[in-house]
């Protein structure tokens, strides 16, 4: 099972979410993009111009159409373990866990990741991350394969149903119907201009 860190000797110290959000505080990583990955601090992947149209049209179509009792955040980060705070992408939390933050987002009903360079640790670290932290349903939006990973059914740190999902499909969520055709069409609109 590979970890954020696997490829680091058994001695280096994992840090906590605790001990990253002062580092944060204290403005060390004031001028980065970082999160904090089962004790690992991982810089992420600056955000092109496809991750950021997917981001925007998931983030606006959830929003008209999910119910008055959720929300939708947009990177926000995620306490997902005393060693874990990833920034997902997108977010929907019921509006009863939004007003009950502290340090992190926490009891999301969705989490998605829009992965381009990514892919591999948004498939397979922050599956891991977000099973372990009972997250019943992950979504990996995959922006070079074209496809939706859809992860459901956290059982002892994995999911157990994990299904891809192309552009003539549709994917429900908390009530809503996203047709990937139109979120391909949207992301892929002026990329040749």
């Amino acid at each position: 099972m590979e970890t954020a860190g696997a490829e680091l000797p058994d001695e280096v110290r994992r840090i906590t979410r605790a001990e990253f959000n002062a580092m944060g505080d204290a403005g060390l990583f004031e001028d980065e993009q970082v999160e904090l990955l089962e004790g690992v601090i991982v810089s992420m992947a600056a955000e092109g111009g496809p991750h950021v149209k997917a981001v925007m049209w998931l983030t606006n179509h959830f929003a008209r159409m999910l119910s008055d009792d959720v929300m939708v955040g947009v990177s926000h980060p995620y306490a997902a373990s005393d060693y874990s705070q990833p920034q997902p992408d997108l977010a929907v939390v019921d509006v009863v866990d939004v007003r009950r933050i502290t340090d992190g987002v926490r009891g999301a009903r969705l989490l998605v990741e829009v992965a381009v360079s990514s892919r591999r640790r948004d498939l397979v670290t922050k599956a891991r991350v977000y099973a372990t932290a009972g997250i019943e349903e992950y979504w990996v939006a995959d922006l070079v394969d074209e496809v939706v990973v859809v992860h459901r059914r956290p059982t002892e740190g994995a999911y157990v149903d994990v299904t891809r999902h192309g552009k003539g499909d549709v994917v429900r969520a908390c009530g809503v119907d996203v047709p990937l055709a139109d979120l391909f069409a949207f992301v892929d609109r002026g990329r040749d201009a």
